[in-house]
């Protein structure tokens, strides 16, 4: 009878260990995965988007140009790519070291958090800002010039419906020394930056999209003309300049011919590559031709230096028959072949 009391135990024994092991599989696999790559999202995303600048600007995308320095610059932090009913706590840091880009000056971010004329801040009665409150953190957090936007969701879940939410805004300074391309960026870090489901867990893959903050600056001072410096009424002649852009951009060329006339801007070229333009003068005389160039933003050289071009004047005509000849137009082409 003990025998198989004791037999009957280990069975019990050995049916339990097998049991927790299964349910502990069974756990295993049943245990939510709630990143957005398993649940085929993959485009969770904060991204810094251009939205203004106080004076004049292009914006292309991602980038915002400046025609001019000493601006405002004015992104947004805009939030997209969750899914639906995980979205719980998001939090997302800027990385100030993108501020400067070792070339020339620095971009400072304006004032301090609380209204939306400061430099950082969140504008919570924007219609598209979706987010219930900022347990999280302040609305922006100042240290070390590294912000951070956080909002917690206080009631119930937010389902994203594949548009683009408002998250916060950030006011740059751009002065008067600042020249090439500033990068501003989120820092990566998981616990700086990140989207959060109500159990903590990581919404993922998550995109860090950049701003790029570009000083545009005119092209250089072109190359003196290139071209025949003699010549004759009648004859088209080519000249050719060349200079370069700082920023790279294509540019026109503009000739003027030094008769109250100009070839209007030709282009565009790539930017080293050599412009051309062509022109016949009506009447002689010497005449000092210049160019400059502009990028494909307006931005305009300052002129080149002259290159002097001489249509020679008529040879003077001292025979009697010639100068009698002269007084008939008929005979202006003859003439002409005396010049």
């Amino acid at each position: 009878m003990k025998k198989r009391i004791r037999y009957y135990f280990k069975i019990g024994v050995i049916l339990t260990i097998v049991f927790a092991f299964v349910m502990q599989g069974a756990a295993t696999i049943t245990k939510p995965l709630l990143s957005e790559e398993t649940l085929g999202f993959s485009n969770a995303e904060f991204e810094w988007v251009p939205v203004d600048a106080s004076g004049s600007h292009t914006i292309d995308g991602h980038e915002i140009i400046l025609n001019e320095t000493g601006q405002l610059v004015t992104l947004e932090i805009h939030a997209s790519g969750w899914y639906p009913n995980l979205l719980k706590l998001l939090q997302a840091t800027v990385d100030s070291s993108g501020y400067s880009n070792g070339v020339g000056g620095t971009l400072y971010p304006l004032g301090w958090p609380g209204t939306p004329l400061d430099g950082c801040f969140i504008n919570t009665s924007r219609p598209d800002y979706v987010f219930y409150g900022m347990a999280q953190v302040d609305a922006v957090y100042t240290g070390d010039l590294n912000y951070m936007w956080g909002a917690t969701l206080l009631v119930g879940s937010k389902a994203d419906s594949g548009q683009t939410y408002y998250f916060g805004t950030l006011i740059l300074e751009v002065p008067s020394d600042a020249s090439g391309t500033y990068t501003i960026v989120f820092l990566p870090n998981d616990d700086k930056t990140y989207m959060q489901d109500d159990i903590g867990q990581k919404i993922l893959p998550l995109t860090l999209t950049p701003a790029l903050v570009t000083i545009n600056e005119p092209p250089n001072k072109p190359a003196k003309p290139s071209g025949q410096t003699n010549g004759k009424t009648g004859t088209s002649y080519t000249y050719s300049s060349t200079t370069t852009d700082p920023n790279g951009d294509q540019l026109y060329y503009w000739f003027d011919w030094g008769d109250t006339t100009n070839s209007g801007w030709v282009g565009p070229y790539t930017s080293g590559s050599p412009g051309d333009a062509s022109h016949t003068w009506t009447a002689q005389g010497s005449y000092n031709i210049q160019v400059k160039a502009k990028d494909v933003y307006g931005m305009e050289s300052d002129w080149s230096d002259p290159l002097s071009v001489t249509i020679p004047r008529a040879r003077t005509v001292n025979h009697p028959l010639l100068r009698f000849l002269e007084r008939f137009p008929m005979l202006e082409r003859l003439l002409n072949l005396l010049r």
